[in-house]
């Protein structure tokens, strides 16, 4: 597997010495470096795979409906960046594959209150629960805290009402796909969702003869979902 974090971090310094970055900056520099190498190879891996399956409009979609509400309310993260691929890439298309199958079972009307009820309980999620932190990037106070909040809500009702103009002009797998999606990362910022994504990793992690520590760090964000730090702000994980 890729060891991204180095990687990254030869990478940091290099950029770090030739720029006269400051040395604190230089991990937020590496760990900025990661997650751009990490989403390039993810979806690479992603797209390539969903078009193999002929899901690839589907789990676009999917990406973009989640991702974005992803960066605003924040969410669960494995504790490598080998295990966040696999998990990352088998939700989505999953995802993709499941959408694909149902469309024939849904019609518009049912698709809408589908919807509607996503929607209620994505809001009151994120009036709860977002926005969860991630790995070196900490909320600076309660008025940052209060914005991605905002932002968060803002982005599902704007969502939303694209999902009622398009519901009866597209695909409707394509917009099913979305709102899977769109479930799945409001379960990640939620109790439950850490859990869930704890004990993925921690199963991953010994299947790979790793459990020790990643158990450990399952447990911890299992129970404190808001404010963990994890074992190492300089891994990967997202």
């Amino acid at each position: 597997m890729i060891d991204l974090s180095n990687l990254a971090g030869v990478m940091a310094t290099h950029m770090a010495q030739a720029t006269g970055l400051e040395k604190d900056k230089t991990d937020q520099l590496r760990y900025g470096l990661e997650i751009i190498l990490g989403t390039l190879i993810k979806g690479a891996l992603l797209f390539s795979l969903a078009y193999l399956f002929n899901v690839l409009p589907q789990v676009a979609l999917a990406l973009a409906a989640a991702g974005s509400f992803r960066l605003l309310s924040g969410g669960a993260h494995c504790s490598s960046y080998g295990r966040c691929l696999v998990l990352g890439v088998t939700v989505y298309l999953l995802t993709g594959l499941v959408a694909v199958s149902m469309a024939k079972f849904v019609t518009t009307p049912l698709l809408t209150g589908m919807a509607a009820i996503v929607i209620l309980g994505a809001a009151a999620c994120t009036f709860k629960w977002a926005p969860a932190e991630v790995p070196c990037r900490a909320m600076g106070g309660r008025r940052e805290i209060m914005t991605f909040k905002f932002l968060s809500l803002l982005y599902l009702a704007l969502w939303a009402a694209l999902f009622l103009h398009l519901a009866s002009r597209v695909n409707g797998s394509l917009l099913l796909a979305s709102l899977l999606a769109l479930t799945m990362q409001t379960l990640s910022f939620t109790p439950l969702g850490y859990g869930l994504v704890a004990r993925a990793d921690h199963f991953m992690a010994k299947l790979a003869g790793k459990g020790g520590e990643t158990g450990a760090f399952a447990e911890e964000i299992a129970v404190h979902p808001r404010g963990f730090d994890g074992p190492g702000c300089g891994r990967h994980r997202d």
